[in-house]
């Protein structure tokens, strides 16, 4: 079982692990400007780290870490003007191997089903969220998040079915 700790985001060294940068070495991605998070608010980007720990192993140095799963939300929420107030958990395990074959392989495979369809699966959240009066971004601003075009928005249709969480 892994260790926890919460540091301040801003405190924190951090490194992807180098086996990690390994692994991750064949993906294909398109390099692209981070979105502007300004408009979310820093309640809602403290939700977001604290519903995802940083899996780390310890590095020599102080507050040293290596990143076990690629996490470029960190850096993104770096970019916040109220990044010096969030508060990061991290669990920070002895042993990298097993953590990263697991993170890197088994979680996403594992994920997959329920992600291929992210646009629908977000417009059909974005309209319930409308229905029942909760505060949302609106489609333009999720679009800039997920970094696709708000068109790709679309409703599920039931042949693409299935039920979504």
């Amino acid at each position: 079982m892994p260790k926890t700790k919460k540091l301040p985001l801003n405190s924190l060294e951090w490194h992807q692990h180098p086996k990690l940068t390994t692994l991750l070495s064949g993906d294909c991605h398109q390099l692209s400007t981070l979105p502007d998070l300004q408009f979310i608010s820093f309640a809602q980007l403290q939700s977001i780290l604290d519903s995802c720990p940083i899996p780390v192993v310890k590095r020599a140095k102080v507050d040293a870490y290596y990143l076990l799963a690629p996490m470029p939300i960190l850096k993104q929420l770096l970019g916040h003007p109220d990044s010096h107030k969030l508060t990061a958990s991290l669990n920070i395990y002895s042993e990298p191997e097993p953590t990263l074959s697991t993170l890197a392989l088994i979680k996403p495979a594992l994920f997959y089903q329920k992600y291929k369809r992210l646009p629908e699966i977000l417009h059909s959240r974005l309209d319930k969220a409308k229905s029942m009066n909760l505060v949302t971004p609106n489609k333009n601003q999720i679009s800039q998040l997920a970094q696709i075009s708000p068109s790709a928005f679309r409703k599920i249709t039931h042949s693409q079915g299935g039920s979504h969480g």
